[in-house]
């Protein structure tokens, strides 16, 4: 008897829903497994990591605003779009058709402009059905069409991360018959260490020399708030990756969406599904490469260590880097400024910069070049004189250096040799 009650207490809930709200419910069926409760954890813990902050689930209703033209309004729109005729709709679905995205890859012999663009294979969305469609939709948008024209070349030291690359990437292409059996190139490598010490710049020279499909992946494409969406949308990135094969997917900040698995249990899905891909890698015959960077390697899942074949520590730059930065930004790249030269001595700079990063290197540069400007303007505003040159001293960039200070410290630094010394592989 109690159950009859309940069942007659839904039913009507359900139609004075449907008559009250306008909907149509044609084409739903009735879902018996869903649990609110569940649903709302996951949406809480979805939020506390992504935000750092738990999310509002409620706020308050202004009851006098909610009155009935409101109803008579949605209904009146309602009414409309049922109303569309099917020509005009089928015209408007024809004009969002994305079935097809082409990507041109990156012309080597035209590598000295900026737009230049990658010349990948086209590929067709239409493998994927159905919702899958929409996931590949996505991750597509994350592939990369221009060049960042970073050129091996412009990157300073780290000679032993740039043979890897070399060795993993570049090589096979051209000798693919010596890559077989144990000699198989290596198929995900993790750069680790304090921020900017070229990490970032090391992927941009991948993207620029290896010529292959780039996905510039970031954790706000593979993070989402549906349940499984983020699963779904890692196993059509890695489907993608051997379609357009050879590929490189690059994780910036890896230890965003793949953290130790003890946090929640929507962390947990997304680390699995990416070591559970990361394992096909070396199972497939097609050419995948995962490139990952992180700034704290200790807070990556203990089990993609073994995924990760190559851990390599992005130290900051030794002398001979630091003297190679200074004489490539204060000689090379203002030879073209016919009003600023430079006369420095760039080993004594690289003394006084121990302890800096490539970053901080190039903001010391910049600035003293800004100095030079600053000084042009105010000839230039004051019509004192036509003619200007300005040229650059150790003592400008020694004046520069004492007022930027190093952003990284010997703490962190610290952190970074004894995480190496137990887990690095290079």
């Amino acid at each position: 008897m109690q159950c009859t009650k309940d069942v007659i207490m839904y039913t009507t809930t359900a139609s004075s829903l449907v008559e009250e709200a306008f909907l149509n419910t044609n084409h739903h069926v009735v879902c018996d497994n869903i649990d609110l409760d569940t649903i709302l954890i996951e949406y809480e813990n979805y939020y506390y990591l992504r935000y750092q902050k738990k999310p509002k689930i409620s706020k308050p209703l202004d009851i006098a605003k909610t009155s009935t033209t409101f109803a008579i309004k949605n209904k009146t729109k309602t009414t409309k779009k049922t109303n569309q005729s099917p020509s005009q709709y089928s015209q408007d679905n024809q004009s969002l058709d994305t079935n097809f995205i082409t990507i041109t890859p990156l012309n080597n012999s035209c590598v000295e402009t900026l737009e230049n663009e990658y010349s990948l294979p086209s590929i067709d969305l239409d493998y994927w059905k159905d919702e899958w469609k929409v996931y590949a939709e996505i991750i597509s948008k994350d592939i990369l069409m221009t060049n960042p024209n970073v050129k091996w070349s412009d990157i300073k030291g780290l000679s032993t991360p740039k043979k890897l690359l070399d060795e993993a990437i570049v090589l096979p292409t051209k000798y693919p018959d010596l890559f077989t059996g144990l000699c198989t190139p290596w198929t995900a490598m993790l750069f680790y260490g304090p921020p900017g010490t070229g990490k970032t710049l090391l992927a941009k020279a991948v993207a620029t020399e290896c010529n292959t499909t780039f996905f510039n992946i970031t954790p706000s494409t593979l993070v989402t708030k549906w349940r499984g969406d983020s699963e779904k949308l890692i196993k059509v990135m890695f489907e993608m990756a051997e379609h357009m094969s050879p590929s490189t997917i690059f994780i910036d900040e890896l230890d965003t969406i793949a953290s130790k698995r003890i946090d929640h249990e929507a962390s947990r899905r997304l680390t699995s599904q990416i070591l559970i891909h990361m394992d096909g890698l070396s199972s497939s015959k097609k050419r995948i490469f995962l490139l990952a960077t992180s700034n704290h390697p200790w807070e990556l899942d203990p089990a993609i260590f073994r995924r990760l074949e190559k851990r390599i520590f992005i130290d900051l730059p030794d002398v001979q880097a630091r003297k190679d930065m200074f004489e490539y930004y204060l000689s090379e790249m203002l030879q073209k400024n016919k009003y600023i030269k430079c006369k420095i001595d760039s080993d004594s700079l690289a003394q006084k910069t121990n302890g800096y990063s490539g970053s901080d290197i190039k903001l010391i540069c910049k600035e003293t070049a800004m100095h030079a400007m600053r000084l042009m303007f105010n000839v230039l505003e004051n019509k004192s004189s036509n003619h200007f040159n300005c040229i650059i001293t150790n003592n400008e960039v020694n004046n520069t250096i004492s007022k930027t200070k190093p952003s990284t410290n010997d703490t962190d630094n610290n952190k970074y040799k004894i995480w190496q010394s137990q887990y690095a592989s290079y």
